[in-house]
């Protein structure tokens, strides 16, 4: 069972993707607050984070590269769950060096999700 921390502004999305990981098994905590999901991060280091791209504050490029400046090696591995094209996550990646694990487009269907996951948390 791995832990996985959700990272979205949108309720209805944060919980749609925890349950859609407790299905697979996986233990799933959810923040709104990219602030907030950071000292979860800190507190317990998550094995995976799904990270919006859009958020209020501070975007998930940026939460995404906290995280890592914030775990070092014990930074987990990032899929981004976003309407943005990845090729515009991407972009906005390559100043910071970081490479996410993958994409789940939004809006997203369980058994993309489900996938994704299991690639992610099996390389």
């Amino acid at each position: 069972m791995a832990r996985v921390l959700i990272v979205d502004d949108v309720e209805i999305v944060r919980r749609a993707l925890q349950v859609g990981v407790q299905k697979l098994g996986h233990e799933a905590e959810g923040a709104s607050d990219p602030l907030v999901a950071l000292e979860l991060a800190r507190l317990h280091p998550p094995d995976l984070a799904l990270v919006d791209y859009r958020m209020p504050g501070m975007d998930g490029v940026a939460f995404f590269d906290a995280m890592k400046h914030q775990l070092g090696d014990r930074c987990p591995k990032v899929l981004f769950v976003s309407a943005t094209p990845p090729d515009e996550v991407r972009e906005k990646l390559l100043p910071t060096g970081l490479v996410p694990a993958g994409f789940v487009r939004k809006p997203f269907h369980l058994e993309d999700l489900w996938k994704t996951v299991r690639d992610a948390l099996a390389n």
